[in-house]
Order: structure tokens, then C-alpha cells, then sequence
């Protein structure tokens, strides 16, 4: 049978479509305004495009999702809500995620005790893998890096105000010191993640990350904040291939399924 993902990102969508080794990929706009009605006419016309009936469907979205329903979402707003029975399409929808839960599929291994991706574009999330298995915590909520707070000399401001690309929006002039001191306060998050989990890996993904100032600053605080026993069995891996992270782990999460089923 096919398998349609659809990753549905605050400024992008992008649906996979695979089928016997073979994969289509289609990109779309989505931005403040977009809302479930919009999903619905992507999905109605990729199915017309493609003369899709029988197929199965995942959908990853930002934002806080539990029990395949949205409960909030910040870069969506007009995906609020969401939930299976507002899908509109000729297929079996399988389940709605938080994206980032999602991309940690492709990337997470058993063999590792724990693993952490962490995005950092416009908005910033995490997520946490144990032994190749998502850990969402008692509500499917942990991971909310991008909501610690941080107290600075310009008063108390969210992880994500200050280290994603929000720190940055409507200044008229981006320094390499301003993207050094972003990448800084997302490197010191990243120490308390190191501290309190002690992952193997940390994967870094998000379009942040193309900055090389960024990335120096966000590296140099967590070597200088983190603990050092911890850090010294850390690795830290940038995402290549970014763009298809959500919906190769959405793939991968479709696979595992039909296995249990079997």
C-alpha cells in the first residue's frame, strides 16, 4: 500500500508520497493564516494529482499534540485543535504527531541509551529518544526546550526568544555578534539538557544552524557550561539533509506500525 507524509511546518508543508521504492515529493505554503481547511484542500489536491485512494496517511505538526489531537500551536494558530476526524481524505490516516517526535524516528538507534534533536529556526523544539524510542513524558509533552526561561540583563525572556530566529526578526541589521550571542543562549540550553540527560547524541537541525556564527557560539557555550563527564561521551552531529528529516521519521513511525500489526 502507499504511504503519504506530510510534514506541516510554519512556513512550508511537504508531502512524500512513496510507493514501491519510489518517492514524489511536493512543497507548499503555510504561514500565520493557514488553517484546517487549507490542509484539507493540500491534501484533497495532492490525492487528484496523483490519483491517490487507498493509501495511509501520517501528519506531523508543530506545537503541543496529545492523543492525535493539536492542542496548541504558536506558528499555526489555525491549526489549533486539530484532530483524525477534520482530516478530509480518501485514505486511512494513521496519526498526528509533534514533527519533532517525528524526525527523531529517522535519526534515533536502539543501541544508544539517549539521543536528543534539537531545531532551531523560527521557533525552537526538542526531542528525546531512549534506546530508539521517543520519550514524550506522562502528557506527550516533554521536549519543551524552546519554553525554559532565562533571566538576562534586558529582563526574562523564553529559550525561544532568545535563540531562534524570533531573537532576530525586525532588527534592520544582523551582526555576527548578535548570531554568536543567539547561538550562546541555545548552547547554554543545551548544557542543561547534556547535565539533566546525559544523551550520546545530540543532533542539531534547523535553518540556525546554516550560520556559521550560530553554530560557533552555540557550540563554545555548551563546551563551556556543560559538565565536562557527561560532554566528554556527547556527540554533536549537525542534520544534513533537513528538509525530508520529518517526513523520513513519519516513514519510519508508518513502518513500525504496520510491523505491530502483523
Amino acid at each position: 500500500m502507499q504511504t503519504l507524509t506530510l510534514d506541516v511546518g510554519g512556513t512550508n508543508g511537504l508531502f512524500e508520497l512513496r510507493h514501491e521504492g519510489h518517492t514524489e515529493q511536493y512543497k507548499f505554503p503555510t504561514g500565520d493564516g493557514f488553517s484546517i481547511r487549507d490542509l484539507n484542500e493540500q491534501i484533497q489536491a495532492f490525492e487528484q494529482d496523483f490519483a491517490l485512494e487507498h493509501y495511509r496517511l501520517a501528519i506531523a505538526v508543530p506545537g503541543l499534540v496529545r492523543d492525535n489531537r493539536l492542542v496548541t500551536c504558536k506558528s499555526l494558530p489555525g491549526l489549533t485543535g486539530l484532530h483524525p476526524a477534520q482530516i478530509q481524505c480518501s485514505g486511512e490516516l494513521a496519526f498526528i504527531v509533534n514533527d519533532m517526535d517525528a524526525g527523531i524516528q529517522a535519526i534515533a538507534e536502539p543501541r544508544h541509551d539517549c539521543e536528543v534533536l534539537v531545531m532551531c529556526g523560527a521557533g525552537l523544539g526538542m526531542a528525546i529518544a531512549m534506546n530508539g524510542q521517543v520519550f514524550s513524558g506522562a502528557s506527550g509533552f516533554a521536549g519543551e526546550l524552546g519554553h525554559c526561561r532565562i533571566m538576562t540583563e534586558g529582563g526574562e525572556f523564553s529559550l525561544e526568544q532568545l535563540a531562534s530566529a524570533e531573537a532576530l526578526r525586525g532588527r534592520k541589521q544582523v551582526m555576527g555578534d548578535d548570531l554568536v550571542q543567539a547561538g550562546r543562549h541555545l548552547g547554554m540550553g543545551l548544557a542543561w539538557v547534556v547535565n539533566l540527560f546525559n544523551p550520546n547524541r545530540i543532533y542539531l537541525a534547523g535553518s540556525m544552524m546554516h550560520s556559521a556564527d550560530f553554530y560557533k557560539g552555540c557550540i563554545g557555550a555548551l563546551k563551556d557550561m556543560a559538565l565536562g563527564a557527561p560532554m566528554a561521551n556527547c556527540q554533536v552531529h549537525r542534520v544534513d539533509d533537513m528538509e525530508t528529516l520529518v517526513c523520513r521519521g513519519l516513514a519510519t513511525m508508518l513502518e513500525k506500525q504496520q510491523h505491530a500489526g502483523e
